[in-house]
């Protein structure tokens, strides 16, 4: 977002943190982007990663130490699955804690049906930041979309939120992840003046032609004029110029799958995909338990500079998006990618 006052910035991805990590050079990546299990509560009708039985394998103690050999600024975990269910939350505190010692922030993608008394210590403590699902508040819309009535327990967790939101510097450590679709498009007005009288920032982005949703895509979508209309709304009504941001582990993030596994982007060498809003094809680099975290740099950053002249051919016949996807705008992410590296 760019002008007005009255919009918190995500703290994760406001523009003096982005600013700040992006400006640190290419061979030292201070985000780490992990995915845990599969496991999830919650049964999407356009969950992008439908693999509920993918275990969650990962080496915490290969993690403590890339997360404490200094150069990491910020954890995110995204994915597959839901990082609090059952099969995941374990390891999720284990590695909570792991980055409160070493005053390491983070940030977590969450339906938060799972809020316990660790969890919201750890938001209020100021180690975890919190980006979750906030797409209805009718219950038929809910069940619909998410496969189950919850949103009674989700209406009961937003207040629990509430009661730890931190305001600093004008952004906020919660946010709300909005996906517009055919199903909720009448309450997303209603959803955003929500966000914006309760200090959460309103993030709004595209449908993702991508995993379970490919079957329903054209049935869920909206059309570029009615996102025109959505985003008017919200620069008209806020005094902004709405815009999707860009995700720093996107592009400064070691990306660690549930099994170990360093990926990349197969197009680019960015280290998420999922700007493109379609299932993401992925580059496997190396195992965290084989290599030391400069060597794991260093093929990252030898894959970029591989892919560096398409990334820039691609960057320049792409259009913006009206809002984007997760990690933001694939033209906006590409161009300013290609403005910070020095290949």
């Amino acid at each position: 977002m760019i002008g007005g006052t009255d919009m918190y910035e995500y703290t994760p991805w406001a523009t003096k943190v982005l600013s700040r990590i992006l400006a640190i050079t290419s061979d030292v990546l201070p985000i780490l982007d992990i995915q845990f299990g599969g496991a999830c509560n919650l049964n999407c009708i356009y969950c992008d990663t439908p693999k509920y039985h993918a275990p969650c394998s990962l080496d915490v103690d290969a993690i403590e130490k890339i997360i404490s050999n200094g150069n990491i600024l910020w954890v995110y975990a995204c994915g597959l699955g839901e990082p609090t269910a059952i099969g995941n939350m374990e390891t999720f505190k284990q590695i909570l804690k792991i980055s409160q010692k070493n005053q390491v922030k983070v940030s977590v993608f969450s339906n938060i049906l799972n809020l316990d008394d660790d969890i919201l210590n750890f938001i209020d403590n100021g180690t975890l930041n919190v980006l979750f699902k906030l797409d209805s508040f009718s219950s038929k819309v809910v069940e619909y979309l998410y496969g189950k009535d919850v949103s009674e327990t989700i209406l009961n967790n937003y207040q629990k939120l509430k009661e730890v939101t931190h305001i600093e510097n004008g952004t906020t450590n919660l946010g709300a992840s909005i996906v517009p679709t055919k199903a909720n498009f009448k309450e997303i007005y209603k959803i955003v003046d929500y966000c914006m009288d309760n200090d959460i920032f309103p993030l709004l982005g595209q449908l993702e032609n991508a995993g379970r949703c490919s079957s329903i895509y054209e049935d869920l979508e909206l059309k570029e004029p009615e996102l025109i209309v959505l985003r008017n709304y919200i620069s008209q009504k806020y005094n902004i110029e709405y815009e999707i941001p860009v995700c720093p582990a996107t592009i400064s993030s070691i990306h660690i799958t549930n099994t170990n596994k360093v990926i990349v982007d197969e197009k680019t060498g960015l280290s998420c995909a999922w700007f493109w809003m379609e299932d993401p094809k992925m580059v496997e680099l190396a195992d965290i338990r084989d290599i030391s975290t400069a060597e794991i740099l260093s093929k990252i950053i030898e894959y970029r500079k591989e892919k560096f002249s398409d990334v820039v051919e691609i960057a320049q016949n792409l259009s913006n998006n009206t809002f984007g996807g997760c990690g933001g705008d694939a033209k906006t992410l590409l161009t300013k990618y290609i403005d910070i590296v020095n290949y």
